[in-house]
């Protein structure tokens, strides 16, 4: 009977401990960017450059819906989460990338190069949507970039028919620089 009370007080202690450890390493934006995990608000990004990345929003992660009415952004928001040591991309480089492209709201994936296994190559400044034109400038080769576009500097109110992109939509974009010529 001791000796099980003992372990039940021990067993309560390391998960206790261990709770607060996790909750006191889980930033809100990361300091040090890296391949385990990114944390942007209610956006949670994880895994390996060149993979398609793990992206968790709102409720996935907490309950929370971010970018929504007051917290909707209303310019675009550009963070590394891991950063190269390649080649800078510029706005008048051809830049080849990967990314996928979630809604804030619906969380609803609306576009992946990752599931379509091609790159898409492009030069920033010959585009008009933000997150390809102003999300990669100054990304270095071998990097990964959370780029959360307002629904202004996105679809706005007329996204594509057959897109899942809802009026007024907040998008999410992960977006890993392969390379730049």
């Amino acid at each position: 009977m001791l000796v099980r009370r003992y372990a039940v007080a021990l067993l309560g202690s390391v998960l206790l401990l261990s709770g607060c450890s996790a909750a006191a390493s889980t930033p809100q934006q990361s300091a040090s960017p890296s391949a385990s995990g990114f944390t942007y608000k209610s956006v949670s990004v994880s895994g390996p450059f060149g993979e398609k990345p793990t992206v968790l929003i709102g409720d996935d992660l907490q309950g929370l819906l971010p970018f929504m009415g007051n917290n909707a952004p209303s310019e675009l928001v550009v963070r590394d989460v891991i950063v190269g040591n390649g080649a800078v991309a510029t706005p008048a480089s051809q830049v080849s990338v990967n990314y996928i492209g979630r809604t804030a709201k619906t969380k609803h994936t609306f576009d992946s190069s990752w599931a379509r296994s091609k790159t898409f190559d492009y030069v920033p400044s010959k585009l008009g949507f933000a997150a390809f034109k102003d999300g990669v400038v100054g990304m270095k080769v071998g990097g990964r970039r959370l780029v959360v576009v307002p629904a202004k500097l996105g679809f706005g109110d007329n996204p594509p028919a057959s897109s899942g992109v809802r009026p007024g939509e907040t998008l999410i974009f992960v977006i890993d620089l392969v390379s730049v010529r």
